[in-house]
């Protein structure tokens, strides 16, 4: 598909070259690492355009251009920003944008990762009916700008650097728009937590190239798969994308989440089944709901992706007691703090109803948080048992468990869909 001609999407960045950029960051992380969080960030904020279908162009600075293009790519278009302040660059960018006929045009910088294709795509939308939509940010400038027609004064006599920028851009302006507030990384605080997501694998191949392809969409992340000893292709399209893979001495949720919570090196540790279906901008919602006050662990709302009978009941009964009872299953995917999770004790090391027990105790230490955003499960095996026997058989597994039957016993049960308060037989107690 052609890129629509009159749009146009302006990105400023700056080469990555140690020493010179993120400055402010240098002091706090070193000029090796503020340099490479440069180019993480421009190499996402790519990723993002040219998930749109609209021209876009680099503008650049700190290389020439054959460096630029063994960075980026030789596809794309480069200019080279033009002398003087951010204001006569942003000035120069548009006057050449509207020069070349494009009606609409939109600039943004390299420093916001939680700027998405979604935001861009609203900004171009906003622009038929607007001649100007700012993307509003947290230290008090911006982050986007979009215009349908030039206006010079909003580029000059603009205290650049400062808390102001963005109201004395307004003040200047008679119609605008303005989208969400979000934060330029431009001090320590700033710099997205990592997050590790780690997956629970045992014969997954089915589903992993899929979660795998989803999840490095976001930003910062690695991806760690803890494998029980599958015998099909899981581990072979883990190595594929030379993700982090952790051999585990036995197939048990638990224990595969504990070890590879072990191995990671994220700031937050995201527990997502590999049969789980992930939102949009995910990352940014994980990261949201642990800033929340008093906030030590979060889960996402409650779907199943397979529509058949019953679901929307399911769903319900689950969201209910997730939201109201606090009470979240794993496939409404955990998330939590590293710090958080390990002095909380961990997964308990037992063969099922480790999410359960696993609430049940980090309870203790904070508030549980639902995210604002659906992560769907498979619905396989409600479509294998029915619907509402999958239902009875869940809460048969809980009393069994409160009653005292034996864990591995349940387990057992559960996985062959028996109910185990009447399975009988090699029926153990504690």
């Amino acid at each position: 598909m052609k890129p629509h001609r009159d749009n146009l999407l302006i990105i400023f960045t700056k080469f990555p070259e140690p020493g010179f950029s993120k400055t402010r960051l240098i002091p706090s992380i070193g000029p090796f690492n503020a340099a490479n969080l440069q180019k993480l960030m421009t190499e996402f904020v790519v990723k993002q355009a040219r998930k749109l279908n609209i021209s876009f162009e680099i503008r650049y600075t700190g290389a020439d251009l054959s460096k630029m293009k063994c960075w980026l790519g030789e596809d794309l278009v480069y200019k080279k920003q033009s002398e003087g302040s951010l204001g006569e660059r942003l000035k120069n960018a548009f006057e050449d944008g509207f020069n070349n006929g494009y009606k609409k045009i939109v600039a943004v910088g390299s420093d916001c990762p939680d700027l998405r294709a979604d935001t861009i795509a609203m900004a171009f939308e906003y622009l038929e009916n607007s001649r100007c939509v700012i993307g509003p940010a947290k230290d008090g400038g911006y982050y986007l700008i979009g215009l349908s027609e030039m206006k010079e004064d909003i580029f000059t006599g603009i205290s650049w650097g400062s808390s102001k920028v963005l109201s004395e851009t307004i003040s200047r302006l008679k119609q605008y728009i303005l989208l969400p507030k979000l934060a330029d990384v431009d001090e320590f605080e700033d710099i997205p937590l990592r997050i590790s997501v780690i997956i629970p694998v045992l014969n997954e191949e089915t589903n992993l190239d899929r979660i795998i392809n989803e999840i490095l969409e976001a930003f910062n992340v690695e991806i760690i798969v803890a494998d029980g000893g599958s015998s099909d292709r899981s581990l072979e399209i883990a190595e594929k994308y030379n993700v982090k893979i952790v051999r585990c001495e036995k197939a048990q949720r638990a224990f595969q989440m504990n070890k590879g919570a072990e191995n990671s090196t994220g700031d937050i540790l995201f527990f997502l089944h590999a049969d789980s279906y992930l939102p949009e901008n995910w990352d940014v919602a994980v990261r949201n709901t642990l800033k929340g006050k008093d906030v030590i662990f979060g889960h996402f709302i409650f779907g199943i992706k397979e529509d058949f009978r019953g679901r929307w009941l399911i769903e319900l009964g689950t969201n209910f007691r997730a939201k109201i009872l606090k009470k979240p299953y794993g496939d409404q995917g955990f998330f939590i703090k590293r710090e958080d999770f390990f002095m909380s004790g961990k997964f308990p090391d037992v063969p099922i109803l480790e999410d359960v027990l696993f609430v049940k105790n980090v309870k203790k230490y904070g508030k549980i948080s639902c995210c604002n955003s659906v992560v769907k499960t498979s619905g396989r095996r409600w479509q294998k048992y029915g619907a509402l026997k999958v239902v009875y058989l869940n809460q048969c597994v809980l009393i069994a468990s409160k009653i005292g039957y034996d864990l591995n016993f349940i387990r057992k049960s559960y996985i062959k869909g028996l109910n185990p308060l009447f399975s009988f037989k090699n029926r153990k107690m504690f």
